[in-house]
């Protein structure tokens, strides 16, 4: 709509009761604040066709009023306060009321803040070697200006420390290169869509990254856990990513307090994820993955590479299939992210297989029922209405029966470059795989090292 409208066609949108605050967040963060809507109450997708017509036509008479009527401004919502004061009756309790304060703004993650106080905020710019000024990026997904100072102050907050901060100014900066809209369609999505962030090289060690067992809680996983906690509180209060504003998750999901996590370099047998990105060895790089779920695989009884190769393959299908777009196994496929523990990596590697080999494998094992893949996405909808998002090139598929269809078997990936294999775990082997969006980004840390 906003493009419509930037392009001079005068549009009015048909929003959800349920969407109307992200309305709000978006219009106002795609420099359109003023753009008008129509309430209907219920959304569109997965509704029956009557009453997507009888909610359509009760809202003819306001639609028609907003393309004629003038526009009323609406308030923005920004807070420009740029300081605050607390006061209690000792720190402790002045710190309470502000996490209190930034709690019921949903400034915050749910747990307790550390106040940016303006000390705290300088000696976090110690840690680069920016300006505080220095716009680092268009944060999406309401592409907020990211200084160099905003990112500083939500890593306070988060409890981070200067030598951190190069790491998060990456993971930054590399979110905004992500995709062809630094990830906003994804992030904006109904579904449980999160970043993940993998580092590599010297930094992760020189900063305590735990690349073991890497995703839990606890005291190892200290900076793993703060990290990506400064990482997801620049994504609130720079890039607006609220839940139910600009976040608009049908159910939620705990990835998105963000995992970060170091590449087990010292265990693998493989190059590591930045080498295969074209970084060299000793260059420290972050990494980002929007994932989409989590899979445990586990393999407890091959000791063979193509066992558990296979293993891989089999927990990979699961997901779907896209029928939008191009043309049988060419387009549509899913994406997987491996984390591969050592203690399947190193078999595999000394058996023989490259990293790429065995994504190659991984590849061509996983393979799946075709219409297990497309059951979300039906040829018709109830009253005989296409479904518009079938593209022509699929269309072959409707002169077959509902078995027919479950018959044919596909590969859930279209090739070996959409499966990602990092080596991150201890002594176990349990594998992690995530469903993910196409392709990471992979940004470099030197740059922003004091």
């Amino acid at each position: 709509m906003i493009e419509l409208e930037k392009v001079g066609r005068p549009a009015v949108a048909l929003v959800s009761g349920r969407f109307e605050e992200d309305a709000v967040a978006s219009s106002r963060a795609f420099g359109m604040p003023d753009l008008q809507w129509v309430i209907v109450p219920r959304i569109y997708r997965n509704l029956q066709p009557e009453l997507c017509i009888s909610q359509t036509e009760e809202a003819i008479d306001d639609l028609i009023g907003c393309l004629t009527s003038s526009i009323s401004e609406r308030n923005s919502g920004i807070d420009t306060v740029n300081t605050r004061v607390y006061e209690g009756e000792d720190r402790h309790d002045a710190i309470l009321k502000m996490n209190e304060d930034f709690i019921l703004e949903d400034l915050g993650d749910g747990l307790l803040l550390h106040p940016p106080t303006r000390e705290a905020v300088d000696q976090m710019l110690a840690g680069t070697c920016l300006p505080a000024d220095h716009v680092v990026c268009d944060m999406p997904p309401g592409f907020g200006l990211a200084t160099v100072e905003k990112i500083a102050i939500n890593a306070v907050m988060a409890g981070a420390k200067p030598e951190h901060l190069p790491v998060v100014i990456a993971a930054v900066k590399g979110m905004s290169k992500l995709h062809k809209d630094g990830g906003k369609s994804l992030l904006m999505s109904t579904s449980p869509e999160a970043p993940l962030l993998v580092v590599n090289g010297p930094i992760g060690e020189k900063i305590g990254l735990n690349p073991k067992s890497a995703l839990g809680p606890g005291r190892d996983n200290q900076v793993n856990t703060i990290v990506g906690r400064a990482f997801a509180l620049c994504f609130r209060n720079i890039g607006y990513w609220y839940p139910g504003l600009m976040d608009m998750d049908t159910i939620g999901t705990t990835r998105k307090f963000i995992q970060c996590v170091s590449e087990n370099e010292k265990m693998s047998p493989w190059d590591p994820l930045h080498v295969d990105q074209g970084f060299d060895a000793d260059e420290s790089t972050v990494t980002i993955f929007v994932t989409n779920g989590e899979l445990d695989l586990q393999d407890q009884g091959n000791h063979t590479a193509e066992g558990l190769l296979r293993t891989l393959a089999y927990g990979c299908v699961f997901g779907t299939r896209s029928l939008q777009g191009g043309k049988v196994g060419i387009r549509g496929g899913a994406e997987r992210l491996i984390f591969m523990p050592p203690d399947v990596a190193q078999p595999v590697g000394t058996q023989g297989f490259s990293k790429q080999a065995a994504k190659e494998f991984i590849h061509e094992n996983a393979v799946g029922s075709f219409g297990h893949m497309i059951e979300y996405m039906p040829f018709e909808q109830d009253g005989g209405v296409r479904e518009s998002r079938v593209s022509e090139d699929w269309r072959w598929l409707e002169q077959l029966t509902h078995k027919q269809r479950q018959e044919i078997t596909m590969n859930i990936m279209d090739s070996a470059e959409n499966c990602h294999i990092v080596v991150v775990g201890a002594d176990r082997a349990k594998t992690a795989c995530f469903p993910s969006s196409d392709g990471p980004y992979t940004e470099g840390i030197d740059q922003y090292l004091p």
